[in-house]
C-alpha cells in the first residue's frame, strides 16, 4: 500500500477507508468519547428501533445493542468491509439484535416513520449531500423520534454546530440539546410529534 493512500485515509476528506478501520477501534478513543457516553446521550429504551449510519467496525454499536434488549439496531454503511467487521464484533459479543445494511446515507433504503433514534458519529460530513441525508433521516424517524449527531475536532469532514443546526432546522427538526464544546459535541434534534 502506498504512503499517499494511507495519508489520505487519515487526513483526507471523504469516506474513511476500511483498510484503516483498526484505528477506529483504538482503545484510547474512549478517552475522547466512550460508547457509554454516546448511549447515555441517546435516551435509549429497551424496545427502541435504532439506526446507526456509518458505524465503521462497530466501535459504538455494541453498547447500543446491549441496551436495547427488546429492540433492534440497524447498521447502515457504504462499505461492505466495515459491515463485515461490525458483524464479527457483534457476534463475538453475542449481540444478535443487529441487522446490517449496505447502502448510501443519501438514499436511505428504509421505511418512513420507522425508527425511534438515528445517530451518526463523525459521518455526516462524509456523505455526498448532508442536507439530503438529513431530509431522508427525517422521513425515516417516527414522529417524536431523535436524531443525534456527534462531531469531533480533527475530523477533516467535521460540520460545525451552527451549520448542523441550520441543516436540521431546514429539514424540519427541532433542537433539543447540545453536549460538549464547540470542538467536540453531540447535538440532539427531534422530529416533531
Amino acid at each position: 500500500m502506498r504512503v499517499k493512500e494511507i495519508f489520505k485515509g487519515f487526513f483526507g476528506k471523504g469516506t474513511y477507508p476500511s483498510f484503516l478501520s483498526f484505528w477506529l477501534d483504538f482503545p484510547l478513543r474512549k478517552l475522547i468519547i466512550s460508547p457509554k457516553t454516546i448511549a447515555e446521550r441517546l435516551y435509549l429504551k429497551e424496545n427502541h428501533k435504532v439506526l446507526e449510519i456509518g458505524p465503521g467496525p462497530g466501535f459504538f454499536s455494541g453498547e447500543i445493542a446491549r441496551r436495547i434488549t427488546r429492540g433492534h439496531l440497524f447498521l447502515l454503511d457504504l462499505q461492505r468491509e466495515m459491515l463485515l467487521k461490525a458483524r464479527k464484533k457483534m457476534e463475538k459479543k453475542k449481540l444478535f439484535n443487529v441487522s446490517y445494511i449496505e447502502g448510501d446515507a443519501v438514499k436511505l433504503p428504509l421505511k418512513d416513520n420507522f425508527f425511534d433514534i438515528v445517530f451518526l458519529i463523525t459521518v455526516l460530513g462524509e456523505v455526498s449531500s448532508p442536507q439530503l441525508c438529513m431530509n431522508n433521516i427525517y422521513k425515516s424517524l417516527k414522529p417524536g423520534g431523535l436524531l443525534s449527531i456527534t462531531e469531533q475536532f480533527g475530523d477533516p469532514d467535521r460540520i460545525s454546530f451552527e451549520d448542523l443546526y441550520t441543516m436540521a432546522k431546514n429539514s424540519g427538526f427541532k433542537f433539543l440539546k447540545k453536549y460538549g464544546s464547540n470542538k467536540n459535541f453531540t447535538a440532539n434534534f427531534q422530529k416533531p410529534a
